[in-house]
């Protein structure tokens, strides 16, 4: 039997629930957290589950697991540790590591943007990616 459209909407959403369930180490071990890196692991299962339903390459294990690496230095108040994981991660992005499709890693990309603490990665990056990438002359037109 081939998976349909709502098959694949319905495992892309368990795969989310899974992901986004609170696991702790030692009973009441893991400090209470803002919600950002959670909000960021989410929407990298979503654009997965998008990938997935569009028929894409499907290769976001890399990134959940480099966002395993963020959330244990945040978690364990490691401020540097938590910058230089995060900067990783958008190096990955930045270098679609792993095959991801460039229309995911550009969303994620910019959604780190927004819910990342701007003490947690480096900001600069995304100013010089946009000039980089973008076409200014012929971003803005003239009436």
């Amino acid at each position: 039997m081939k998976p349909t459209f709502n098959h694949k909407i319905w495992l892309a959403g368990l795969v989310i629930a899974i992901l986004l369930t609170p696991v702790s180490g030692e009973a009441g071990a893991v400090p209470p957290r803002n919600g950002w890196i959670e909000q960021l692991t989410g929407y990298v299962v979503v654009q997965q589950g998008a990938a997935l339903v569009n028929g894409e390459p499907v290769m976001f294990d890399l990134y959940r697991d480099q966002l395993t690496l963020v959330r244990r230095s945040y978690e364990n108040s490691d401020q540097q540790g938590t910058y230089t994981a995060m900067n990783r991660f958008m190096d990955m992005l930045e270098t679609r590591e792993g095959g991801i499709g460039a229309k995911a890693a550009d969303a994620i990309w910019d959604y780190c943007y927004e819910v990342t603490p701007p003490v947690l990665h480096d900001v600069k990056r995304h100013k010089q990616w946009w000039d980089k990438t973008v076409n200014w002359k012929k971003f803005f037109w003239k009436e």
